[in-house]
């Protein structure tokens, strides 16, 4: 081989004398010869040299060994250390005249020419020694020759390397496939070939670094290996069984859910909180079958005593969850009743107040912290039905943005300081922008809060469910199914305090009335901290008109800093007054309907309508492609295009979301009235133009709140 020859030829002077000479270049081609397919010499380098470039490793410019790049082009083996200083692109050269296809080049960064620096130099100075311009274009042209066959060569020599390469690349993975297949066969012969069949892709031989080793397996070799490849195989079966335990709880899941199923839709429509796939095969009972042991069967038989007592799992399932709640409440109210200080004590008192733990013990007369008192549980349930008994979602609160500030910025008579859930809402924590109040989650009232989406369903990417769990898995929108989660719900006192405005406004005592009763109420409220006047009569103004429940979050959203802002209540005579705007906006039905009917406007121009979009789907119900609420017209879409139902019927193709009226996004109606009352003396007269919120730059509040937090709008909420 040529690396032998120019071994041989470095060893002593002697051979070195006898393999350099001309006369032994018969010696050269024929060890070239014996490398295959290998280019014939190129004609500007010698024998010895072209053996250096092919197959000596070592750095032309430092002698560094184990160099594998070579650039064939300009015929040199360069080190990256070194390509830093002896190469150089063409936009860094000053040498007045182009060398272009005179000096050899790569290509480098960017596509730019590359040189190698004593190359260029040589070139450089040879071409200046030339006096004659005659001489100079001759040695250039030669010069161009000599690049071109480099070139030339070089194309062959990348050729011809790359084939090596890759002839060396399959040689490597035939010693690797022959190192594997012999390691099989001795596990065979141990007894481990039924479970390498059953060993998944992932976790393939083939990756085990004792087995891709491009080296023959020997009888040494093997008795080296043996312990490790044995434990690697018993690793390889407890796997296995894990994933084929999961696989049989999962199929039996998928049994306990469709048990669930068929108790939901025999309940439609609900009149309570139901428990979720999580939460159902959570249950004790139900969680012992599905832990059942491997070897024996279940099926729908198994969980007949299940389905016996379905009512009496699921009743104390929502005690669990009431329990939650309660303790909620109590953490609420305890965290918000300030501590009272006791006065100092004297004979009368002391007498009255016998062995009370917050007495002074020593008789000193000093003031001691007394515990708030906390309501009893029965207590407890029956506030939680109030309509003023309010709650917020943490996962529907919007917690970034510039925009933020305090719950109760713009208050000046309350001083209730923000939660630590508020605290949040600053990611960076540089108190950037205005001190406006942010916007809270739709209000939640008891029952229906217990039934609120987030607590059981999250939504985005689901990294957490790889093995299908049917108890997790939510595709759509894509996100995971959780157990209920009562510590995304929080009380929300501030709500509260409106709410308690708003059924005062109806003549309702705050402290007894319920929110099924506010539900009752035919009457709206118009909203007077909202008054456009009128630039034509001195003595109209519009206000937006709500239902109670939308007049709570209204509340919430556009005055959060104010629990006492001043409603009318829109009675029997001014229920005739109430205009929709959205119907005023919108254009004739007939006529679009026309338009329609003969194809001359898009479907999608006349919305038709508002719909509540509180509708699901029940063949979709706890299965993975359960869709989210609809409104009624696109549930029925839904139900002809996916499940071939053109007539679906109520509580047997479709229900309504328990949680609705509260928590679900909503198309309503824009209503308004035009009041007639007294003008203030601070609201300019008719056709004066004015400006009602300076820093906004002629915006409104509520224009500036539409912007910017229209997702958090009236539109959420329902009559």
């Amino acid at each position: 081989m040529p690396l032998d020859v120019l071994r041989l030829a470095r060893t002593t002077k002697q051979f070195r004398q006898l393999l350099m000479h001309r006369s032994s270049a018969s010696i050269w081609i024929a060890a070239r010869t014996n490398v295959p397919d290998l280019p014939d010499c190129p004609p500007y380098l010698s024998e010895p040299q072209f053996a250096n470039l092919v197959f000596d490793t070592h750095c032309h410019e430092c002698l560094s060994p184990n160099i594998r790049s070579i650039d064939w082009r300009i015929g040199r083996r360069i080190c990256s250390k070194c390509a830093k200083e002896c190469m150089v692109e063409d936009y860094s050269l000053f040498v007045g005249e182009p060398v272009y296809k005179a000096v050899p080049s790569k290509y480098g960064k960017r596509g730019r020419p590359s040189y190698y620096s004593k190359d260029l130099h040589e070139f450089q100075t040879k071409k200046a020694s030339f006096t004659d311009p005659e001489e100079r274009s001759k040695f250039v042209k030669e010069r161009q020759e000599l690049v071109f066959q480099m070139e030339k060569h070089g194309a062959l020599l990348e050729a011809w390397a790359s084939n090596q390469a890759k002839d060396r690349s399959e040689q490597l993975d035939d010693l690797r496939r022959e190192r594997k297949e012999a390691i099989i066969e001795k596990l065979t012969e141990l007894g481990w070939g039924p479970e390498i069949e059953q060993i998944p892709d992932r976790d393939d031989l083939t990756h085990h670094r004792l087995v891709k080793q491009p080296t023959r397996l020997t009888h040494r070799i093997w008795a080296n290996i043996q312990d490790e490849m044995v434990g690697y195989m018993e690793q390889m079966k407890t796997q296995r069984i894990e994933r084929e335990r999961k696989a049989l709880v999962i199929s039996r899941k998928r049994i306990a859910i469709s048990i669930l199923r068929t108790y939901k839709i025999a309940h439609l429509p609900l009149t309570d909180v139901m428990p979720e796939p999580m939460d159902f095969c959570a249950i004790s009972q139900v969680f012992e079958i599905l832990e059942l042991p491997t070897e024996t069967q279940v099926t729908e038989d198994t969980f007949a005593p299940i389905v016996e007592k379905m009512d009496e799992l699921i009743g104390e399932w929502r005690t669990r969850i009431l329990g939650s709640v309660i303790q909620k409440v109590k953490d609420s109210l305890y965290s918000h009743k300030p501590r009272v200080k006791s006065e100092p004590a004297d004979s009368t008192l002391m007498d009255n107040a016998g062995s009370s733990s917050s007495a002074d013990p020593m008789d000193k007369g000093k003031a001691k912290a007394v515990e708030p008192s906390i309501p009893d549980n029965s207590r407890i349930i029956q506030d939680l039905s109030l309509a003023t008994t309010v709650f917020n979602c943490k996962c529907c609160n919007p917690r970034f943005g510039i925009f933020h500030g305090l719950y109760n910025a713009d208050s000046s008579s309350d001083t209730d300081s923000t939660s630590s859930e508020d605290d949040f809402f600053d990611p960076w924590g540089f108190g950037l922008g205005p001190r406006r109040s942010r916007p809270r989650s739709n209000p939640l009232f008891f029952p229906k809060a217990l039934g609120h989406h987030c607590l059981t369903k999250q939504h985005g990417f689901n990294w957490d469910n790889p093995s299908g769990d049917p108890t997790k898995q939510y595709d759509y929108p894509m996100g995971n199914r959780t157990r209920w989660a009562g510590h995304l719900l929080q009380v929300d006192d501030k709500a509260g305090k409106m709410a308690a405005s708003v059924i005062s406004t109806y003549g309702m005592d705050p402290e007894t009335t319920t929110a099924v009763e506010m539900d009752q109420m035919d009457h709206q409220l118009a909203c007077l901290e909202c008054l456009e006047w009128s630039d034509d009569e001195w003595d109209q103004a519009d206000a937006p008109v709500f239902g109670w429940r939308a007049a709570v979050a209204h509340n919430c959203r556009s005055h959060p800093g104010k629990t006492n802002i001043e409603w009318k209540l829109i009675d029997d005579e001014l229920e005739e007054d109430v205009v929709d705007v959205d119907e005023e906006n919108r254009a004739d039905q007939a006529i679009i309907s026309t338009l329609l009917l003969h194809g001359l406007v898009p479907d999608e121009i006349y919305a038709g309508p508002p719909e509540e979009v509180v509708w699901l789907c029940v063949h979709c119900l706890d299965l993975p492609n359960e869709v989210e609420c609809m409104e009624l017209s696109k549930m029925k879409d839904h139900l002809n295009l996916t499940h071939s139902i053109s007539e679906p019927q109520e509580n047997q193709d479709y229900y309504k979301d328990y949680e609705a009226p509260q928590g679900r996004k909503a198309r309503i109606p824009h209503l308004k009235i035009t009041l007639t009352m007294d003008r203030p003396d601070d609201v300019p007269a008719p056709g004066e133009r004015h400006i009602h919120d300076p820093w906004c730059f002629g915006f409104s509040e509520d224009e500036f709140e539409d912007d910017y937090y229209g997702d958090y709008g009236d539109d959420f909420f329902f009559y």
